[in-house]
């Protein structure tokens, strides 16, 4: 796929990559000059969130700006938030679009979900 920059008319290359893939999740990675989106898709659990957290760190490498897209999860347990949750931790990424049931079971472990704002305290 070739999309024209509208800042300088040149060329862009989207490049669309597998970056994971199990029975169960898949993680792919859409480049762009200047920035990189992580998708995860399908469930993610104990069997697979050490690969899929492995594979984040790794391709933290890519841009220093990630964004990881977890709109298309339909399915997670303590383990896979726990592992998205350190890597967000580390300060690399933005995590975004996070489904209810996500929001819901990062609410039941006390944890703010990814895309909700920070309460002020007055």
């Amino acid at each position: 796929m070739r999309r024209v920059s509208k800042a300088d008319g040149e060329p862009m290359t989207t490049a669309h990559q597998l970056l994971y893939a199990d029975h169960l999740v898949r993680v792919t990675c859409t480049v762009t000059r200047g920035s990189a989106l992580i998708r995860i898709i399908g469930d993610l659990d104990r069997t697979n969130s050490a690969g899929v957290l492995s594979t984040l760190e790794q391709v933290q490498r890519i841009d220093d700006r990630l964004v990881v897209d977890v709109g298309q999860v339909g399915f997670t347990d303590v383990t896979g938030i726990r592992a998205l949750v350190s890597f967000a931790e580390q300060g690399h990424a933005r995590v975004r679009d996070t489904p209810c049931q996500m929001r819901r079971l990062m609410r039941l472990m006390r944890l703010r979900p990814f895309d909700e704002p920070e309460s002020r305290s007055s």
